[in-house]
């Protein structure tokens, strides 16, 4: 079976022979699971990625997000330094971003500077080889998020009750470095698709979202479209408010926390995009039984009125790192069980 195939049909609005399914993000999780060190990363991709081909190539997932935690690395190009805390996703050392200027001074992302970049990249390219048959996306953060990580969080709260500008200057920054990562795996056909998490994004009003945020994330999927890729939004968090709004982004696929039921995401996408989501990854995948999760899949997949089209069974968010890995297996042999 041509994991990757199916996954592409899914995507186009064709019904799927069997259900789709997948483990959104799992980057941490994998990297425990193979017994690498994320700070290694930039001196033997190959090594990273073979093992990383070692544990995806023995589950049962049609997406694989490569890179998951990595998601910072770009930001060194325009003078971040990653700060590396054991197995915690990498940010930044200190923010780079304080004014208006700073932002909107960083017009062109040479990504040949940012030693950990290329070698994200590298580790991509080997992951291609080695798993032809699955559906391959590259995580990168969401415009909102990305000004999280650049700033410092005081400022950009301040920022987000008085100064547009500034929030708006930070955002395109931050698809300019989604899209400078995107731009060099698109150009060697190393990706189906990307993966954008913002859940950031809900941490401020309704209206500065719709008129700056949401418009950055909606250009970083089109860019995203024009490169033939395909687009996946992550929200979690206190997203019910919102909601309404993702599939303005322009992404194919939304892929949603537990905290909204799908049939309620259903109700308000019909066939608009894909959704993806969204057993409780806390409480059953990293916690659970085989009978809860089972119990969960079930639940989670009854809110579809056809779970074989327009959606992918994943979990509500990343897993945790120290997920039982018999959890894991359990979950994605769940989706053989739904008729």
């Amino acid at each position: 079976m041509d994991r990757r195939e199916l996954i592409r049909r899914v995507f186009k609005g064709e019904r799927s022979e069997r259900l789709p399914r997948a483990l959104y993000g799992a980057g941490r999780w994998a990297y425990r699971q193979a017994g690498l060190k994320i700070s290694s990363l930039a001196e033997d991709p190959d090594r990273f990625a073979e093992d990383l081909a070692g544990v995806f190539g023995e589950l049962d997932t049609d997406i694989i997000f490569g890179g998951s935690g990595l998601n910072t690395f770009p930001a060194e190009a325009i003078g971040g330094e990653p700060a590396f805390r054991g197995e915690e996703a990498p940010l930044l050392s200190f923010p780079i971003i304080q004014k208006t200027e700073d932002a909107r001074h960083l017009e062109k992302i040479e990504i040949s500077a940012s030693r950990h970049t290329l070698a994200l990249i590298e580790m991509i390219a080997r992951m291609r080889k080695l798993l032809p048959d699955r559906f391959l996306c590259v995580t990168t953060w969401g415009p909102f998020t990305w000004a999280m990580i650049l700033c410092d969080w005081n400022l950009l709260r301040e920022k987000t009750a008085a100064d547009r500008t500034f929030v708006r200057e930070v955002c395109e920054l931050g698809v300019r470095l989604s899209s400078a990562l995107i731009g060099q795996l698109a150009g060697r056909s190393l990706i189906d698709g990307i993966a954008v998490p913002d859940g950031a994004a809900t941490l401020i009003p309704m209206d500065l979202y719709r008129e700056v945020v949401l418009p950055c994330e909606r250009a970083l999927f089109e860019q995203a479209g024009r490169q033939g890729l395909t687009g996946i939004f992550h929200q979690c968090g206190d997203i019910r408010s919102q909601l309404p709004l993702y599939p303005e982004t322009g992404a194919d696929c939304i892929s949603i926390d537990a905290g909204v039921p799908l049939g309620e995401a259903y109700a308000l996408y019909r066939d608009r995009v894909v959704i993806a989501g969204n057993v409780d990854v806390i409480n059953t995948i990293f916690g659970g039984d085989p009978s809860l999760l089972r119990a969960s899949v079930a639940e989670c997949v009854a809110d579809m009125p056809d779970p074989f089209r327009n959606y992918v069974l994943m979990p509500s968010c990343d897993l945790p790192v120290d997920t039982p890995l018999r959890n894991v297996r359990e979950f994605l042999a769940c989706a053989d069980r739904v008729r």
